[in-house]
């Protein structure tokens, strides 16, 4: 039986590709079965360390929607995806280490966090984004961290 030829990720004719999985891509399928399993606990926090590379958005939007399903915020989960989505695109601009990205519920209120822990200087970002300022009850930036906060159902 021949073994599959892998070359810049494309498998020769007729073999099947071999997909190598980022380090995000892993740290999502793992937190993924984690909180199937129930192994994540019932915390209503979370936060993970993404390696700065373009898998980080799409693995930090998995890991979000993941982790609010199983908090039962549906409502938030979409809202959340697409805010914590530019959240680690904007770090990502910006990185050249690691970046944590944060969520927890607290008093009524989801937030999360993106923070570049690689930057030496904090970047300078725009105090204006169209899309946080139109679905985040309110956002900020912080040094090298930037955030968003959504309303849940759960407020008094």
């Amino acid at each position: 039986m021949s073994q599959p030829h892998v070359e810049h990720g494309t498998a020769g004719a007729g073999e099947p590709a071999l997909r190598m999985w980022s380090w995000n891509g892993l740290l999502a399928l793992g937190d993924n079965l984690a909180v199937r399993a129930g192994w994540a606990g019932q915390d209503r926090a979370a936060s993970w360390l993404l390696s700065a590379r373009p898998s980080a958005v799409p693995s930090a939007r998995r890991m979000t929607a993941v982790r609010l399903n199983a908090w039962g915020l549906h409502e938030q989960a979409a809202i959340a995806d697409r805010l914590v989505g530019e959240l680690v695109g904007e770090a990502l601009r910006h990185a050249i280490g690691k970046i944590r990205l944060a969520l927890w519920v607290e008093d009524g209120l989801l937030r999360s966090e993106a923070e570049d822990l690689g930057a030496r200087v904090p970047p300078a970002l725009p105090r204006h984004n169209p899309l946080l300022d139109r679905l985040a009850c309110c956002w900020g930036v912080a040094g090298r961290i930037v955030w968003f906060e959504l309303l849940t159902s759960e407020r008094h």
